[in-house]
């Protein structure tokens, strides 16, 4: 299947179960997960209309953003990966949103080499997976009010990667405590509107628990390189 014919295959089953779970489609978003992919595949992506772009490494989005930027229209580029505050210079001129900001210092690096207001998320280890990132649940919404305190920096939601599980409806638990995360951080007054939850696997029941953005990677490009 060509990538265009995938990214509508993948726009649809969004859309069919944003709509089984009583939401509108237009409620969840797509991210082309693009970790390892060739900047011809994400050209391709592009011209079939795919525009929100994720990318996992630092230096990639460094060398594969400039060489897209001419595209009309561009990629709006989001990070979804592990980032070091050294790297955080290769980032900022280009994402329109951080997904995996987990303490006080790495955001305090991106506020600082951010050329203008950038949105983050706070990645969560719903799971306690010694393997991922994320903070604990449990002083995730006070790492958040600290964060939304820094100059240039808006939270905008939560960021969580479910434990690899057999039956992918056994993700539900990590997902819904990601959305309840969500509504403590709005009922304190955040703007954590989005909840970044769920990839090629699992991301039906993400979006069942209340995801706005999926990050979908394989579904779109195949097997990674």
């Amino acid at each position: 299947m060509s990538i265009a014919k995938s990214i509508d295959s993948v726009h649809a089953a969004v859309a069919q179960a944003a709509i089984a779970a009583g939401r509108t489609p237009d409620s969840v978003q797509v991210l082309a997960a693009t970790k390892t992919q060739p900047v011809e595949a994400l050209r391709e992506a592009l011209f079939a209309g795919q525009i929100l772009m994720a990318e996992n490494r630092a230096q990639a989005l460094r060398d594969k953003a400039p060489l897209l930027a001419a595209n009309s229209p561009p990629p709006q580029w989001h990070f979804i990966g592990r980032l070091q505050k050294n790297k955080v210079k290769y980032v900022v001129p280009w994402a329109k949103l951080i997904h995996t900001v987990d303490n006080l210092a790495l955001a305090e690096a991106i506020s600082n080499k951010s050329p203008g207001p950038m949105g983050v998320l706070i990645q969560v280890n719903t799971g306690g997976d010694t393997a991922k990132g994320g903070v604990a649940p449990k002083l995730a919404l006070d790492l958040a009010k600290d964060i939304a305190g820094l100059d240039k920096l808006t939270v905008r939601g939560f960021m969580t990667m479910p434990p690899m599980t057999e039956n992918v409806e056994d993700c539900a638990p990590f997902f819904s405590a990601l959305a309840d995360l969500g509504q403590q951080g709005l009922a304190a007054g955040l703007k954590t509107e989005v909840l970044s939850m769920g990839m090629s696997r699992d991301y039906a029941v993400a979006i069942r628990c209340g995801a706005t953005l999926v990050r979908i990677g394989t579904a779109i490009f195949g097997t990674r390189n």
